[in-house]
């Protein structure tokens, strides 16, 4: 799918291995040597030198593009890590800055911003207590987008609202605050941290035991060395789920703000939908539950907008037909005339299950029985029966 921003990603092979260096000495220098080495590893590092920023490339700026003029914006990250991100947007913006706590990470994205030659990003380490009161300050003028990649799930429910109040609060009018490749701790799985279902849904004093049963050998080691005090905030940093709740209880009915759903075409190809979410966005739509259909997604990608979007949620895309839960089928004819099928099906139980229509039946039904052979020699049996009863025969 041609986006327009292909001449953005990184694949220069001397590049490439500039940034993988400079990773290394920064980012990276602290690792176990054995981790690295691994298969593990050795993705892990391959997603930072340009997986991430690629990503962001392909899919994220042209999906944003949809809301926004990107070359006029100025954007402030939270979280911006080892600045994939931050790089793939200030490929296109008028500026980025960065911030996070972590100061080898800004170090790499430092040396990334340098080694593909970008002058208009800044990223800074802050002190995680006075993040966002550092974030308020040095940008009076405010946003015109709020980026929250892969960010809102590592942090505690107080630090999201926070969070989420503050990227409001700075936007400008018509600013996007655009929340990225966040698990939603709505779905049965957690591909996120642990690689077991249900995972996300136990209180950390469960949490903490069962984590020596994940797949995920470094997390699974990491919850092994922790103490019953430090677990909580452990499993909390490794990342848990979010859902509609923060969003509502920070900026209250977001259905007037929600611009992108995550069902976009360009979300889509880097999200297929799953099993998890269509289970979930049945369930909505049955139950009649007040969850946008963006947050029944498995992994949340939405933008929020500070304005009149009226226009916007109008075109503003439906989730894909059911997949999962129907038959499938390799003939795209015969899948379509099963989804048809289908629905005509839940039609005529809605129709049916209606009180009146459901006696008229039955009555037509006995009428119609009444009426058969079968019916009046099954009568004269009855009577016969009835009669011998009555002279006390056996």
């Amino acid at each position: 799918m041609a986006t327009g921003f292909e001449a953005y990603r990184m694949e220069d092979p001397t590049l490439l291995a500039n940034v993988r260096e400079a990773l290394l000495q920064s980012y990276f220098a602290d690792f176990d040597a054995g981790f690295l080495k691994s298969p593990a590893g050795q993705s892990d590092i391959a997603d930072h030198v340009d997986g991430r920023y690629n990503r962001c490339v392909d899919h994220v700026l042209p999906w944003l593009a949809r809301y926004t003029e990107l070359g006029k914006a100025n954007v402030v990250e939270l979280g911006c890590g080892t600045g994939s991100s931050t790089a793939a947007f200030a490929q296109v913006a008028s500026h980025v800055t960065g911030y996070d706590i972590h100061a080898p990470s800004v170090r790499a994205a430092q040396s990334r911003m340098k080694a593909l030659g970008l002058r208009n990003a800044d990223t800074r380490v802050v002190e995680p207590a006075k993040l966002l009161e550092q974030l308020r300050q040095e940008n009076p003028e405010g946003a015109d987008i709020f980026v929250l990649y892969a960010v809102l799930e590592h942090q505690t429910p107080a630090e999201r609202l926070e969070t989420l109040r503050t990227g409001w609060d700075l936007l400008r009018p018509g600013g996007l605050l655009v929340v990225v490749d966040t698990p939603n701790r709505l779905v049965y799985f957690d591909a996120h941290t642990s690689l077991m279902p249900f995972f996300h849904f136990l209180p950390p004093e469960l949490g903490w035991p069962y984590a020596s049963r994940s797949p995920r050998e470094n997390f699974r080691d990491s919850m092994a060395q922790a103490s019953a005090e430090d677990a909580p905030m452990l499993l909390t940093r490794w990342g848990i789920g979010v859902s509609h709740h923060e969003l509502e209880l920070a900026l209250g009915d977001i259905d007037p703000l929600l611009v992108g759903t995550g069902f976009e075409p360009e979300v889509l190809d880097m999200f297929p939908v799953t099993l998890d979410e269509e289970v979930l966005r049945l369930y909505v739509e049955k139950s009649g539950a007040r969850v946008p259909k963006a947050l029944t997604r498995n992994t949340l990608n939405f933008v929020l907008r500070k304005g009149d979007n009226a226009d916007l949620i109008a075109r503003r895309p439906s989730p894909p037909p059911v997949r999962h839960l129907v038959n499938e089928t390799s003939n795209p004819v015969q899948a379509q005339r099963l989804h048809e099928l289908e629905q005509r099906i839940r039609e005529l139980e809605a129709h049916i299950a209606t009180p009146p229509l459901r006696h008229q039946l039955a009555d037509q039904l006995n009428g119609a029985l009444k009426q058969t052979a079968l019916h009046r020699q099954a009568r004269k049996l009855v009577e016969w029966s009835v009669g011998r009863v009555k002279r006390g025969s056996r």
